[in-house]
């Protein structure tokens, strides 16, 4: 991506990958039960959200999606780097990217099309799937099927080494 024909975004060629711990699920609350909270029960989970601001956009949200767009900002903003949901069509590779890439104790912020979860690794190395909107904490195998059949593309975070600089957030809609 480029901007003003002088300058392009850092490429996002690494998995966006958050600690997860049992506390954050723990203490995960939700005082307003919303259709359309998904990516404010992930932002929650990951940290970048406490419980009150994370209700405070439910109540802001409850009638409408939080777009793409938008959920990349708020990984710009709380991170300073590029963030970018890549997608595809296929299952398999999908999967892989989870199975290849997810470091033990993360979380990475995944989706299909209308929707996202949080996969995570544990330690043992089992990948789980988390979804309070579904009520849903188990063990990824488990939801294959649901994952296979869910509507396509798929969707994986993924983030830029390299920092963003003050022109390109500017770019962005920042003013820091």
């Amino acid at each position: 991506m480029s901007f003003n024909g002088k300058t392009s975004f850092p490429a996002c060629n690494t998995l966006s990958q958050f600690v997860i711990s049992d506390i954050n699920i723990m203490n995960f609350k939700r005082y307003l039960h919303s259709p359309r909270d998904c990516v404010i029960n992930a932002l929650q989970i990951f940290g970048i959200l406490d419980t009150i601001s994370a209700n405070v956009m439910r109540i802001s949200h409850d009638k409408s999606n939080i777009q793409k767009e938008q959920i990349e900002k708020i990984f710009v903003l709380t991170f300073g780097n590029n963030f970018e949901f890549k997608s595809t069509i296929c299952f398999n590779e999908f999967t892989l990217n989870i199975y290849n890439l997810l470091k033990p104790g993360n979380g990475v912020f995944a989706g299909y099309l209308g929707h996202v979860f949080i996969l995570a690794r544990l330690t043992n190395g089992d990948i789980i799937f988390i979804d309070p909107g579904l009520h849903q904490i188990c063990d990824v195998r488990l939801m294959n099927e649901y994952l296979e059949n869910c509507p396509k593309p798929y969707f994986l975070l993924f983030n830029s080494i390299t920092r963003l600089t003050t022109e390109q957030l500017f770019h962005l809609g920042f003013i820091l």
